[in-house]
C-alpha cells in the first residue's frame, strides 16, 4: 500500500512541471491575443481617417455604372460627365473626434464659389447632436445635380450640423465619389451681416416660427444667392441634364396660380442681384412665422408682381419682367402637378411620368407631400428608374429601400 501511494506521488510530482508549463504558455497566448485586439480599436479609427483622406486624392469610378445603363432606358453616355479634380480637401479631420469630419464654414474660404455656376442645396433640418445627416432621397437630389453638371459647383449647406462621420451620415459618403460636391456648414450668427437680413438675424426672428426648418430654408435659399448667385434647388429633384442651357434669372411656376420657390437661379450681379434684394427687403418687412407658405411661394409672387407689373404667373415672361429675368411655365420642373404628385410612386403611372419628364432638365417630386411613401430600391415606379438612372452611386447604396 506505501508503496502505491509512493508511485503516484511520483507520477504526480513528475507531471506538474508540464501541466504548469502548459498553463503557462496558454496564458500568454491568451494575453497576446488580448493585446492584439486592443492595438486594432485603437488603430481602427485612424485607419479610418487614413481611408477617407484617399477617397479625396484619388478619382473613384462610379459604381455599377454599367449596370445602372443596362437597366434603364437612358442611352446617355456618362462619359461626358467627367468630374473635375480639386486640389484641396472638401473637408478637414476632427482631431479631438477620431472618425468625424469637420465641414468648412462657406465663409472661410469664398474664393472657391465660382461668379455663375453654384448649385445651392439648403439642409435646415434641425440636427441635435451636430452630425449632418441626408435622406437617399436628398443625397439623390445632390447627386444627379452634381453628375448632369460637372462643370458647376455643387454646395450642400448644413445649418445645425457641424461634423459628420461615414456611421451616422451614410447616405453622405456616395457624394464623396464627386469632386465637385461641397459639404459646408452654415453659420447664422455671422452669415447675414452686411445683407438686408442683417437685423432679422440678429434679433433672431426666425426662432419664433411655427415652421421654423421650412422658413429657415425659405429665408437662406433667397439669402444664398443674394450673396453668392447661382442656382438654388430644393432637395426632392432629381436632375436628369444641364443647367446650362437654361436662362439667366429665372424662377418656375408650379401650376397653380403660383411661384415655386424649389428652383430659382439669380445672378450675384445686376439684375439678378437687384431681384434677390427684392426678396429680402420683402422678407425683413413682412415676414410671417405662422403660415407654412408665406415666406415663400406666397412672398416670391407678391414681389414678382411687382417687378413685372402683371398680376398672372403665366404672363410672366421675360418681355414682361424688364427682358432680365422671367417665370418658366409649368412642365418646365414639374411636369406632374398637385394632385397627381404620387404618380411618381405607382407602377400604373410609370410610362406616363416618364413620357412627361422627357427631355427636361429636371424634376420635382413634392416631398412635402410623398414623404411617407415608402419604396422598394427594385419597385418599377418612375422614381426608381430615375434614381437607378441619374444617381446610381446612392440607390446601389440602399439596402431593400429608397
Amino acid at each position: 500500500m506505501l508503496q502505491t501511494t509512493s508511485i503516484q506521488l511520483s507520477t504526480v510530482s513528475y507531471m506538474l512541471p508540464s501541466v504548469k508549463m502548459v498553463a503557462r504558455k496558454r496564458n500568454i497566448f491568451m494575453f497576446a491575443l488580448v493585446l492584439t485586439l486592443v492595438i486594432v480599436c485603437i488603430k481602427f479609427e485612424s485607419i479610418q481617417n487614413e481611408i477617407a483622406n484617399r477617397f479625396v486624392d484619388q478619382r473613384k469610378s462610379i459604381i455599377k455604372m454599367n449596370t445602372v445603363s443596362e437597366m434603364t432606358s437612358v442611352s446617355r453616355d456618362w462619359s461626358t460627365t467627367s468630374r473635375r479634380t480639386k486640389t484641396y480637401r472638401p473637408w478637414v479631420t476632427s482631431d479631438s473626434k477620431p472618425g468625424v469630419f469637420r465641414m468648412p464654414d462657406i465663409q472661410s474660404n469664398e474664393r472657391e464659389i465660382q461668379p455663375e455656376k453654384n448649385i445651392f442645396f439648403v439642409i435646415s433640418t434641425i440636427i441635435k447632436d451636430d452630425i449632418a445627416r441626408l435622406t437617399a432621397r436628398q443625397a439623390c437630389a445632390i447627386e444627379s445635380a452634381a453628375r448632369a453638371n460637372p462643370d458647376w459647383s455643387v454646395f450642400v449647406l448644413f445649418t445645425s450640423a457641424n461634423t459628420f462621420n461615414f456611421q451616422s451620415s451614410a447616405h453622405m459618403f456616395p457624394l464623396l465619389f464627386y469632386s465637385n460636391v461641397y459639404f459646408r456648414r452654415l453659420n447664422m450668427a455671422t452669415f447675414a451681416v452686411g445683407t438686408p437680413l442683417e437685423k432679422f438675424f440678429r434679433d433672431n426672428t426666425l426662432r419664433n416660427s411655427s415652421f421654423i426648418v421650412e422658413h429657415t430654408s425659405d429665408v437662406l435659399r433667397l439669402l444664398t444667392l443674394y450673396k453668392y448667385g447661382g442656382t438654388y434647388l430644393d432637395s426632392d429633384v432629381v436632375v436628369m441634364d444641364s443647367l446650362n442651357d437654361l436662362p439667366r434669372n429665372y424662377l418656375g411656376s408650379e401650376g397653380d396660380g403660383y411661384i415655386a420657390n424649389g428652383v430659382i437661379n439669380l445672378q450675384a450681379t445686376g439684375y439678378g442681384h437687384m431681384v434677390a434684394e427684392a426678396f429680402l427687403n420683402e422678407i425683413a418687412n413682412t415676414f410671417n412665422g405662422s403660415v407654412w407658405a408665406a415666406n415663400g411661394p406666397a412672398m416670391v409672387t407678391r414681389v414678382m408682381r411687382k417687378i413685372c407689373n402683371v398680376t398672372n404667373v403665366w404672363d410672366m415672361t421675360r418681355a414682361k419682367c424688364g427682358g432680365q429675368i422671367s417665370v418658366l411655365p409649368p412642365e418646365t420642373f414639374f411636369q406632374v402637378t398637385y394632385p397627381h404628385h404620387t404618380s411618381y410612386f405607382e407602377v400604373e403611372h410609370t410610362a406616363e411620368v416618364l413620357d412627361r419628364i422627357s427631355g427636361h432638365v429636371l424634376t420635382h417630386l413634392w416631398n412635402k407631400l410623398t414623404s411617407g411613401i415608402v419604396l422598394r430600391k427594385d419597385s418599377p415606379v418612375a422614381y426608381i428608374i430615375l434614381a437607378n438612372a441619374y444617381c446610381p452611386n446612392v440607390i446601389y447604396k440602399c439596402v431593400d429601400y429608397f
